[in-house]
């Protein structure tokens, strides 16, 4: 049994650690209790969870701030209302469901601390057996969703140039590195870029929210970057029943539309085609209960 972390007020934490949370159980516990104490602050946003982890976690956890929206309000809004109320200068997103390493974190916050332009970072983020992640983007174009980590043409030709450029399996990951976007679910922003760009769009529910985030802060003439510690041990979709993952992956295809619409601005015809494209895509995903 894991030991309750004395309440310790940290008054001028340098990572403030934001948590969106729903129905975590065990992972959200699991998580709490891999975050660094020295030097953060931990905040769990919680999305109207049902069980009893809330209740858990703040036994365990009592100098965490617990944020009750009381329904699911997405990822989103919630890392929104974390940051709001955040004091450290740079803000830690991370899933329920992903376990801080300690070596990636630190290297993680010292990239963004010495260089100023570099305001998003991350680490390699591997699977509970060791494997890495494909946690990183390049900006996202109108055929991109179908060159995905789990789409028919990855699957069929894994090696295929463009799925390897879109999902950056073509540079060298053991050095760090500019990139154009990686995955919320660990994902470390300097906190005053963050606010003057107004947080992550609330229009994304989840998915997506991540590389429009990157994308802005790439317009604004500022860094993403990737440095080749071990920031987070993450444990896939453990917390997401199965009859929920179909939802999951049509929201994440109506990120992907939000995004094309919102950063390349096409005509009405073209919108048609991609809203095509992309339900299309919707369908084949349902079709293949395999990957659900």
């Amino acid at each position: 049994m894991s030991k309750v972390r004395k309440k310790k007020i940290i008054h001028n934490p340098a990572v403030s650690v934001i948590i969106p949370s729903y129905n975590g159980g065990n992972l959200l516990i699991n998580c709490l209790e891999s975050i660094p104490p020295k030097g953060t602050e931990i905040i769990v946003v919680d999305n109207g969870s049902a069980d009893a982890s809330i209740a858990r976690a703040r036994r365990k956890f009592p100098s965490a701030r617990f944020i009750l929206l009381g329904h699911n309000t997405g990822f989103a809004y919630a890392c929104n209302r974390g940051a709001a109320v955040a004091r450290g200068s740079i803000l830690l997103f991370l899933n329920q469901d992903a376990e801080v390493v300690e070596q990636g974190f630190r290297a993680a916050v010292k990239l963004i601390t010495d260089y100023p332009r570099r305001v998003i970072a991350t680490g390699k983020v591997i699977y509970p057996d060791g494997r890495a992640q494909e946690i990183l983007r390049r900006f996202p174009g109108y055929t991109d969703f179908l060159f995905g980590r789990k789409t028919l043409l990855t699957r069929l030709f894994p090696d295929n140039k463009r799925s390897r450029h879109y999902l950056y399996a073509d540079i060298d990951l053991t050095r760090p590195q500019r990139i154009d976007a990686c995955a919320g679910m660990c994902m470390f922003v300097r906190r005053d870029i963050f606010t003057s760009l107004r947080g992550f769009d609330e229009g994304y529910f989840f998915y997506t929210e991540d590389i429009d985030l990157c994308r802005r802060v790439y317009d604004a003439g500022y860094e993403t970057w990737y440095v080749p510690e071990v920031s987070a041990v993450h444990i896939v979709g453990e917390n997401v029943p199965g009859s929920c993952r179909t939802f999951v992956k049509m929201h994440h295809y109506k990120g992907l539309y939000r995004y094309l619409i919102k950063h390349k601005r096409p005509g009405l015809p073209f919108r048609f085609l991609l809203w095509l494209g992309l339900g299309l895509a919707v369908i084949w995903y349902l079709s293949e209960p395999r990957l659900r």
